[in-house]
């Protein structure tokens, strides 16, 4: 009799688990909270001065899902937390905006040599992701050149905050806090 009362019991407990909802998936996008009233320029006109070139991102953050470092050199890749879109191309459009906001003035997209006094930024983000501890953590690489044969030069940006929460939620808050803290590194050797 007991053996029919847990086989009743196990067989209750799998049909619960077959019927239950699967988890939701949360897209989240990278987006400066409000765009900077800086008056608008463009490179034909002469009076953009800092071109935002390329932004990218290790290896490891070109998939979607939100990045957890589990271990020392062990990452583990969220299946239903994921970025709404490439890393890179979202961390293109928050430094943008973020560096402009930071030096009043627009910031274009640079797809070239930097021409005549214009000041291209190139981004490279070798870690983002958050740690079992409870921070994210930001290390990148930036280089900025002026002019079209002028050499660039090199700056190291890495930083780790504490979540304010537990959760996804609670990493892309901190992930956002650090892009604007890098926003305001290359702000800050722009001038």
């Amino acid at each position: 009799m007991r053996m029919q009362v847990t086989a009743l019991l196990l067989l209750v407990l799998w049909v619960a688990a077959c019927v239950s909802a699967p988890p939701e998936r949360t897209q989240y996008l990278l987006r400066y909270d409000t765009a900077p009233a800086v008056p608008a320029a463009s490179p034909a006109s002469g009076k953009l001065k800092v071109g935002l070139g390329s932004v990218s991102v290790a290896a490891y953050l070109t998939q979607p899902g939100l990045a957890l470092e589990t271990a020392p050199n062990q990452m583990r890749s969220a299946q239903n937390h994921l970025w709404a879109e490439p890393l890179a191309e979202g961390l293109t459009l928050y430094l943008r905006t973020a560096i402009a906001a930071r030096l009043g003035e627009e910031v274009g997209l640079q797809t070239g040599s930097a021409p005549g006094s214009m000041q291209r930024v190139d981004v490279f983000v070798e870690q983002l992701h958050g740690t079992m501890s409870g921070n994210a953590v930001l290390v990148a690489s930036f280089q900025i050149r002026s002019g079209e044969d002028a050499a660039p030069q090199e700056f190291r940006f890495a930083r780790s905050v504490p979540l304010e929460s537990e959760g996804y939620d609670a990493l892309v808050d901190a992930e956002m806090q650090l892009a604007d803290q890098l926003a305001a590194a290359i702000a800050a050797a722009l001038r």
